[in-house]
């Protein structure tokens, strides 16, 4: 028994690139390299096992006529270990036998139409090369498959991958017992006490009787813990094992504070120093209707703002009325404004949809003794389309905004206008790490001057998340003395690139383009380029930039959170 110690070793794995990168991390003769007090028989025992370890990790991947070779060698007071390694060719799937058995044969027309799609893009088929992870996926995609729809207690009875004598192909045999056919049962509701049950149950549209399908019941689970009433909710199907074989359904909720009071300060290179307070009452006349009222003073804007917010209807639905005030001076500008209104929204999936009806009033001030006093009675459509691999920290998808509204000038509205706006983000990956994000905007009023369309209506450019190297709104319609007035015309572009440096920090590099006026005949693209820095914190994306506005000859600081809107 030889009891030395050894510092350190060599080791020298030959083999296909792919098959050694697959070995590395799991042969202890590898991970221990680097370990201290190692025992010489310690070592040689690894060695001597190193060959059976590797065949099981080669047959998980295909490879069952693999050649593994190892040995330790003495060199001096060290030693070095070799391992060879020759994998064979990767055995070939010949057949996939895949069967359904139980109560889902008695709708053949269900069962092809279900069987024709597992066969259109399976993870394994045919010719394949057999891996034992795309063996799980398999079975796994197939058993959900039936899983999802009618037969929620279908089951794997069979399930075989045989390779042949030869080692060159493997055989599948899958068979599933799809069990028998789940309707939905009556609604159990668990934890309502501060609300009324009501305001939960109308979120139910899972009818008795029903066809059981799983992905309803996610859906009635995102609902519920989307509703500000609610903290957590747990949606379940219990299902019977006798005739006529119902899935009652449970729903869990923990309920939400009744009320909910915010505090919050920071800033913004935009607006300056913000202090923030906001409050919630979440059971209005005992209705769930929530009420929020929130106060907001910014260095340069100022808001007070109330709202009641009614439950979501069973159609999907959401409804609510609204008021604010609001006023600001920025670049010059003036203005104060008070609206109110109602809004009809709806969400599926990834798309929102909203349309708002609101009045407004304004006094917008240019400090040139002429102070436009514009009102409106409008009807905007916004459509917002969100498809992100991830909401916090995206790497590759695409958020796409369009809105469409506008006023008569026959209804309480000092002028007809028609306003349309777009405005969409690209994330996309760039090789292992870098991020390219790519933003465009644009929009038009087309009203027959811009002195009677409220500033809400037009455009204003520059600043953080629009072009940087200009201060905040400071391009616009520019006036003798300095002063930015909003204009009826906007496009705006940029690209970024982000590449990580240390951590959840990146750095980014990034040029910006564009420019707001009253009309295209007048507008002038500004550009403005920089570097910046990304800390990609607990909450999203924080961001700060250095940015050159080329047109000015100005260095300008920008200071930014979360995604593009």
């Amino acid at each position: 028994m030889d009891v030395r110690k050894i510092d350190s070793y060599k080791i020298d794995i030959s083999g296909p690139s792919d098959v050694v990168d697959l070995l590395k991390p799991y042969l202890d003769v590898y991970k221990w390299r680097s370990q201290k007090g190692l025992q010489v028989d310690e070592l040689q025992a690894a060695v001597d096992r190193a060959p059976q370890d590797a065949t099981g990790l080669l047959n998980t991947e295909g490879y069952f006529k693999p050649d593994v070779q190892a040995r330790m060698q003495a060199e001096g007071d060290s030693y070095h270990v070799y391992v060879t390694v020759e994998p064979g060719p990767q055995v070939e799937v010949r057949k996939v036998d895949l069967r359904l058995t139980g109560p889902i044969n008695d709708d053949p027309a269900y069962r092809d139409a279900l069987l024709a799609r597992l066969a259109r893009k399976p993870p394994l088929d045919k010719g394949d090369i057999f891996t034992q992870s795309d063996w799980d996926l398999y079975k796994r995609t197939t058993l959900n498959a039936v899983l999802v729809r009618r037969y929620a207690g279908a089951r794997i009875t069979q399930s075989e991958a045989l390779i042949s004598e030869d080692k060159q192909y493997a055989d599948l045999t899958l068979v599933i017992d799809s069990g028998p056919f789940y309707h939905y049962g009556y609604v159990k509701i668990n934890g309502m006490q501060r609300y009324p049950e009501k305001i939960v149950r109308d979120q139910v549209h899972l009818a008795e009787g029903g066809e059981y399908r799983r992905f309803e019941i996610l859906n009635l689970q995102t609902d519920l813990q989307e509703m500000p009433q609610v903290a957590a909710a747990v949606v379940d199907a219990q299902l019977d094992n006798a005739p006529p074989y119902n899935a009652p359904i449970d729903i869990t909720v923990q309920e939400a504070p009744l009320q909910k009071l915010g505090l919050a300060a920071g800033y913004s290179t935009n607006t300056r120093y913000r202090g923030q307070i906001d409050y919630r009452y979440n059971n209005i006349a005992d209705r769930g209707w929530v009420w929020n009222t929130k106060a907001v003073y910014e260095g340069l804007e100022q808001s007070l703002s109330t709202d009641l917010t009614f439950p979501k209807q069973p159609d999907g639905y959401s409804h609510k009325v609204y008021f604010s005030g609001d006023h600001s001076i920025v670049q010059g500008l003036s203005t104060t404004s008070y609206k109110g209104g109602v809004s009809r929204s709806v969400s599926d999936r990834n798309i929102d949809r909203t349309l708002t009806l609101e009045y407004l009033v304004e006094r917008r001030d240019s400090g040139d003794g002429n102070i436009d006093r514009p009102h409106s009675l409008t009807l905007n459509y916004q459509w917002i389309r969100r498809d992100l691999d991830n909401q916090r920290d995206p790497h590759k998808g695409t958020i796409w905004q369009v809105e469409g509204g506008g006023a008569s000038g026959q209804i309480l509205s000092t002028q007809t206008f028609v306003r349309l706006y777009s405005k969409g983000a690209l994330y996309w990956p760039v090789g292992e790490e870098g991020i390219f994000l790519g933003r465009l905007e644009g929009g038009q009023t087309f009203a027959r001057t811009a002195a009677e369309v409220p500033t809400d209506w037009l455009f204003r450019a520059g600043g953080a998340g629009s072009v940087r190297g200009y201060d905040y709104q400071s391009l616009g319609v520019k006036a003798d003395d300095g002063t930015v007035n909003p204009g009826r015309v906007l496009a705006t572009s940029s690209v970024e690139y982000q590449h990580p440096v240390y951590k959840a920090w990146r750095g980014a590099v990034f040029a910006d383009y564009g420019d707001a006026a009253d009309t295209w005949q007048t507008w002038e693209g500004h550009t403005g380029v920089g570097v910046g820095a990304r800390w990609i914190s607990p909450v999203g994306s924080i961001g700060a930039d250095i940015a050159y506005g080329v047109t000015e000859r100005q260095w300008r600081f920008h200071f930014a959170m979360g995604l593009a809107f």
